[in-house]
C-alpha cells in the first residue's frame, strides 16, 4: 500500500492552516502529490414569492459571487503556504455542496484530509461524516490546533478485529511506517482469557512483515466509554495519529484516520 496523492480541504480560515501545514509535511514525507480543494457553498436564499423572479435572480447571483470569492480567498491562502514550503501542488475550486464536491474529487486521491466536524457544516467546509460515507477513500481528520504530528511520533490503532478495523489498518500502512512506534490497542472484557491475545499477536506479526514495529495492548473496559479510553491512551502515549474504523448507521461502510 502506497500513498502517492493527497487531497486536502482548504477554507479561507486560520482553522485550516494547521491542516494544510500537515498536508505539506505528509507530501514531503511520502513523496506524494498534493491537491488543495475548496467548494464554495451557495446557500439557497430565503424566497418571498411576492418579490418576483427578478429579485430572486439577483439574490442567486449575489450568493454565487460570494461563494466564488470564498473559493478565491482559499486558493490564495493555499498558494501562500505551499509555495513557502516549496511543495509542488495543484488546486481545485468549485461552487457546490462541499461534501459532495470533496467526495467526487477523492476519486483521484489516496488520502483525503479534512477538518473536524463543524455544527455549521456544510457552509464552512465538508462535513466529515458525509465525506467518510461517500468518498471511498481513507480520511484523515485534523483538528485546528493539533498537538502532535503523525511523522516520527507514536501511533495508536483502535482494534476490535472487525472488518472495518482490518480495512483501516491496511490502508493506514503508509502513515504507520512514518510513526516512531505503533500500539495495537484493544478494549476487551475477556482480557484475562489466555486466548485473547492470540489474534493480536497475528496482527503484530503481519505489521512487522510490512515494516511496521508494533506492540499489542489489551485492557478491560473502564468507567468511561471505549472512545474515551482510546483518546486517553493516545494522550498518555503522546500519539500523533489514531487509526480507527468508521461506522455507518445502516451498515459498515469505510474507515477514518483521526490525527
Amino acid at each position: 500500500m502506497t500513498c502517492a496523492s493527497l487531497l486536502v480541504a482548504v477554507e479561507d480560515s486560520p482553522d485550516s492552516d494547521a491542516r494544510l501545514e500537515l498536508a505539506c509535511d505528509l507530501s514531503l514525507a511520502l513523496g506524494a502529490h498534493l491537491t488543495g480543494l475548496c467548494a464554495g457553498y451557495m446557500a439557497p436564499p430565503l424566497y418571498d414569492p411576492l418579490a418576483g423572479g427578478a429579485m430572486l435572480g439577483e439574490l442567486m447571483a449575489w450568493y454565487r459571487e460570494a461563494a466564488g470569492a470564498e473559493v478565491e480567498q482559499a486558493r490564495v491562502r493555499f498558494r501562500a503556504i505551499v509555495e513557502a514550503r516549496a511543495i509542488a501542488a495543484d488546486w481545485q475550486g468549485q461552487i457546490g455542496d462541499p461534501a459532495m464536491v470533496c467526495s467526487a474529487a477523492a476519486r483521484g486521491a489516496d488520502l483525503v484530509m479534512l477538518g473536524t466536524r463543524k455544527a455549521r457544516a456544510p457552509a464552512t467546509g465538508p462535513d466529515v461524516a458525509d465525506v467518510l460515507m461517500a468518498c471511498g477513500r481513507p480520511v484523515l481528520v485534523v483538528p485546528p490546533n493539533r498537538l502532535r504530528n503523525p511523522v516520527g511520533e507514536p501511533a495508536l490503532v483502535a482494534w476490535n478485529d472487525r472488518r472495518e478495523a482490518r480495512i483501516a489498518l491496511t490502508l493506514s500502512l503508509p502513515l504507520l511506517r512514518l510513526a516512531s512506534h505503533v500500539v495495537l490497542y484493544a478494549v476487551d472484557p475477556r482480557v484475562e482469557m489466555p486466548s485473547t491475545g492470540a489474534g493480536l499477536d497475528e496482527v503484530v506479526t503481519w505489521l512487522e512483515r510490512h515494516c511496521v514495529a508494533a506492540e499489542a495492548v489489551v485492557v478491560p473496559p473502564g468507567d468511561a466509554s471505549t472512545g474515551r479510553q482510546i483518546l486517553d491512551e493516545a494522550l498518555t502515549r503522546k500519539a500523533g495519529l489514531i487509526v480507527a474504523g468508521g461506522y455507518g448507521h445502516a451498515r459498515l461502510r469505510e474507515w477514518a484516520w483521526a490525527e
